[in-house]
C-alpha cells in the first residue's frame, strides 16, 4: 500500500526523465539519484527554499487570522529544522505553497476550511516554446474541517504548522544531516536554468498602476503583500481605480488602493 501512495509522483518524475532525455537535456540534479530505494527523491538537493501561505479571496482577518504572523511562524520551523527559507520568490529556487481555502457560513459563526501543501520545483524543456514551467513534486494529504469562527485562527494556524511539520520530516529524511546537498556544477540544470532566465521586459506589477488576480474580486497596489501571492499566469492590471472598479473588482482591505 505504502508503493501505490508515491505511484503518482514517480509516473510524473520518470515522465519528466524521458521527456528532458529526449531533448538532449541533462535532468535536474535530484532526479540523477535514482528514484527506486531513495526516500522522497523529489525533495533532495534543496539548499533553501521561498515558503508562501496562499490564502483565500475573503478576509478572515478579521476574526483573528493574521497571514504575516501565520508566515513568520512557518519561517522559525523552518529554521529549526535547518532548512534556510529566503522572502523573495525567484526561479529556479524550490517554493512550498500553503494553500489554504475558506468559506465562512450564513450564520456568520461558523467556517469551512481546506489546506493543502506542496512543493514545486522548476523543470525544463527546451524543445518547448515556453521551456522553464515549476511541477508539484510532493504535497501533503489535503485537510477540510468546519470550525467556529472563535476558534478558527488557532484551528488553521494548527493544521497549516501540521502540513509544514509533515514536510520538515520528509526533507529531512531526504536530506541526512550527516549528507550534505551536493555543490552545483556547470552541468546542472538549475545553473543552467540561472543563466538561460532573463527577466521579462516589464512586468505586470510595474506597468499598471492596480493588479488583481483574475479571479479574484478584490484589486490591489502592486506592492500589496497580496498582490505578490496572484499567479503570474492569473496576474491581470488595470491603469486607474475607475478602470478595476468597471470591471467589478473592489478595493483590497489590507492595501487600500
Amino acid at each position: 500500500m505504502k508503493n501505490k501512495k508515491y505511484f503518482p509522483v514517480l509516473i510524473i518524475l520518470t515522465a519528466i526523465i524521458c521527456i528532458q532525455a529526449s531533448a538532449g537535456t541533462k535532468p535536474p540534479e535530484f532526479l540523477n539519484q535514482g528514484l527506486i530505494g531513495r526516500a522522497y527523491p523529489a525533495l533532495a538537493q534543496i539548499e533553501q527554499l521561498y515558503a508562501v501561505v496562499v490564502p483565500p479571496d475573503s478576509e478572515p482577518n478579521k476574526d483573528g487570522l493574521v497571514w504575516e504572523e501565520l508566515e513568520a511562524k512557518i519561517a522559525r520551523k523552518l529554521k529549526e529544522a535547518g532548512i534556510k527559507h529566503v522572502k523573495t520568490a525567484s526561479l529556479p529556487r524550490p517554493e512550498l505553497r500553503i494553500n489554504v481555502d475558506m468559506l465562512k457560513l450564513s450564520d456568520s459563526r461558523r467556517y469551512v476550511f481546506h489546506i493543502q501543501t506542496s512543493l514545486m520545483r522548476l523543470v525544463t524543456l527546451p524543445a518547448q516554446r515556453n521551456p522553464h514551467f515549476q511541477v508539484d513534486v510532493w504535497k501533503t494529504k489535503s485537510l477540510m474541517q468546519m470550525v467556529s469562527a472563535k476558534n478558527m485562527p488557532a484551528k488553521v494556524t494548527d493544521a497549516v504548522i501540521e502540513q509544514v511539520e509533515v514536510f520538515i520530516q520528509a526533507y529531512l529524511t531526504a536530506n541526512p544531516k550527516d549528507k550534505q546537498p551536493a555543490p552545483a556544477d556547470a552541468n546542472d540544470v538549475s545553473a543552467v536554468i540561472k543563466e538561460q532566465l532573463k527577466p521579462p521586459a516589464k512586468s505586470v506589477q510595474a506597468e499598471y498602476k492596480y493588479v488583481a488576480s483574475k479571479n479574484s474580486k478584490v484589486f490591489h497596489k502592486p506592492d500589496c503583500s497580496s498582490a505578490k501571492r496572484i499567479k503570474p499566469e492569473n496576474l491581470t492590471g488595470y491603469n486607474n481605480r475607475n478602470e478595476a472598479l468597471k470591471a467589478g473588482k473592489r478595493p483590497c482591505k489590507r492595501c487600500k488602493p
